[in-house]
């Protein structure tokens, strides 16, 4: 939850509770007083038995890459070993799946376009995850003991340039790229792209194209010791109204157990602010926007890897970046060094990433740790209704009746004593002027009628207590699960994600955009009831507090999910017709004892 969000449920809460306690407190009436890493890594040297494959790059590459002249005996300085061959013209393959369709450039063989054809743009096409402007070159990196080759600059050679179009039922289908050195070293990256599924497998590999060669440079570099992945291609906002999504976009790393999260929104102050280096058993990182999420997973096949995650960002392009570096693991056959990485891009849906495992669930948005259990539980739940019930909309009606009809005994104990309170408030007065002077006897004779009357002046704000975890659940399920995107439910409203726009207003209103939303002013309506049925202890104080309430809670809910809205606006409609019950029973009741 967005800190701005947060403040105004805080003020919801603070408004609700002070009026059944705390504000005949703070406003009294005129009169009244006051693990380790088990990967093998290459630690060798470079021998003529030592025929495996190996990847080199310049330490500071020019846009258009010039060969260094090696001598004929070979590379006598690392910059000499790391030179890359002259790239050819950058070329692009595209690859479709039923899923998604992407385009990867031989410029440091980076993926720069990413759509997912399951999930529609509001403006018609379909959804863009990569922003049109990125960085020139790419984070990916080979690093020796003396060197380091950066291969986001390199321009690779697509070993079989054809476009690749997978199928339903389809195998899985690699993708190779090569770039080479003069020192006799090439590094191989290969894609394995799935039909059934958003995840991508990268794989590096170091080669070894000359022995002599390669064994000269490999003495001048070193050991082949980490491989860099890297994603600095940002992630575009994809929503209509992006002020409501600014507040989601975010990096993110899980580095052991600790969970890291840099929010865009620091990005405008300075870079820093996004800034993170984290060492240690590394598991992921990711960008995210609200609904999509870019996650680098480090498979850990044989236990735990020991590397290192760089968050940071670009404020010229406003997107931010990850950058995850493990341990070159030595190779098998003609592969001197490898390193694996688990590339999935798509929404941030649980269901679709918890088979990589490593608490990845944590990287998804749900709400403060202490609430994501009971959101986790909702998603599950409302995934599992829709198995039978295909309209989002009837099962948040659903899950409001029932979420309300198992809070009823706290609701009517919570009205039933702000009744009780109402009721003594005359006595209380008398106290109040009996022991204006005296706060100590005020507080006990106080405590005595209390006592006396058999009332719990908290019994109005536990219920209240008990029930606001659920609703922060409910309302981090509802305003980030992807379930809800492009889902209609009647009507106008036709997208249970977004504001339930009626029509554009010809003009914009301040804080509340230029659209009329019919949701928000229903729920306020409801609300203005719902007060009216509300006991109050607060004197004028208090009734210009629920006067105001139901038009605060317009300006907060205005552009927020109708799907959300929805909810809140069923749970207020019970709430009065569960008050209006509670009033009529106690008043029929008072009859029959009067009689």
């Amino acid at each position: 939850m967005d800190r701005r969000t947060g403040l105004a449920f805080a003020l919801i809460f603070l408004i609700l509770v002070g009026s059944q306690y705390l504000m005949p407190k703070l406003f009294p009436a005129p009169e009244q007083p006051e693990g380790a890493d088990s990967t093998a890594v290459f630690t060798g040297t470079y021998t003529e038995e030592t025929t495996e494959p190996v990847l080199v790059v310049e330490e500071s590459l020019p846009s258009e890459f010039s060969e260094i002249e090696v001598p004929a005996q070979g590379p006598e300085t690392p910059d000499q070993a790391l030179a890359l061959k002259v790239g050819a013209v950058e070329k692009t393959i595209t690859v479709s799946t039923p899923l998604y369709r992407l385009e990867i450039s031989s410029r440091g063989g980076r993926i720069i376009s990413f759509e997912t054809l399951e999930h529609e743009h509001f403006e018609g096409s379909f959804v863009q995850l990569v922003p049109s402007e990125i960085p020139e070159n790419g984070l990916d990196a080979l690093v020796f003991r003396s060197g380091e080759i950066k291969l986001g600059a390199a321009n690779f050679r697509f070993v079989n340039p054809t476009n690749i179009d997978l199928h339903t039922g389809d195998s899985q289908q690699n993708l190779d790229l090569i770039v080479e050195t003069t020192g006799g070293l090439a590094v191989q990256k290969t894609f394995t792209f799935y039909s059934d599924v958003y995840g991508v497998d990268v794989n590096y590999s170091l080669i070894s194209q000359d022995t002599e060669l390669s064994r000269t440079s490999l003495n001048l570099l070193g050991n082949p010791e980490d491989f860099r992945f890297g994603w600095n291609q940002g992630i575009k906002m994809t929503e209509r109204i992006t002020r409501m999504e600014v507040p989601a976009m975010r990096s993110l790393s899980l580095v052991g157990d600790q969970l890291e999260t840099k929010k865009l929104g620091g990005l405008k102050k300075n870079q820093e602010k996004v800034e993170g280096y984290y060492r240690g058993s590394v598991h992921y990182a990711a960008v995210q926007n609200k609904y999509f999420t870019v996650f680098g997973i480090v498979p850990q096949d044989s236990g735990v890897v020991e590397g290192t995650i760089h968050l940071s960002g670009d404020k010229d392009l406003m997107s931010q970046s990850w950058a995850i570096e493990v341990p070159a693991v030595r190779g098998t056959g003609s592969e001197i060094a490898t390193a694996r990485l688990h590339l999935f891009i798509g929404p941030a849906d649980i269901e679709l990433v918890h088979v990589y495992g490593q608490d990845i669930e944590k990287g998804i948005d749900l709400g403060m740790r202490i609430i994501r259990p009971l959101s986790s539980v909702v998603l599950s739940l409302m995934g599992w209704m829709h198995g039978f019930i295909p309209n989002y909309g009837i099962i948040i009606i659903l899950f409001s009746v029932i979420t309300k009809l198992a809070f009823y005994p706290l609701s009517k104990a919570q009205t039933t004593s702000m009744k009780r309170m109402q009721e003594i408030q005359p006595k209380i007065k008398e106290l109040q002027e009996k022991y204006k002077n005296d706060k100590d006897k005020l507080n006990q004779a106080t405590m005595k009628l209390y006592q006396e009357e058999k009332v719990n002046p908290v019994a109005g704000c536990l219920p209240m207590v008990v029930q606001m975890p659920v609703f922060f659940a409910l309302y981090q399920a509802l305003n980030h699960t992807i379930a809800l995107r492009g889902q209609p439910f009647v009507l106008w409203i036709t997208d249970l994600s977004q504001p339930d726009s009626l029509f554009p207003l010809p003009f914009e209103l301040p804080m509340l955009g230029g659209d009329f939303n019919v949701l928000p002013i229903l729920m306020s309506v409801a609300m203005y009831f719902q007060t009216k049925l509300t006991p109050s202890t607060g004197g004028g104080q208090m009734a210009m507090m629920n006067t105001m309430l139901p038009l605060v809670m317009v300006f907060i809910f205005y552009n927020m999910p109708s799907g959300l809205v929805l909810y809140w606006l069923v749970n207020t409609i019970m709430q009065v017709y569960q008050s209006w019950r509670i009033h009529t029973k106690a008043a029929t009741d008072q009859g029959v004892q009067a009689t």
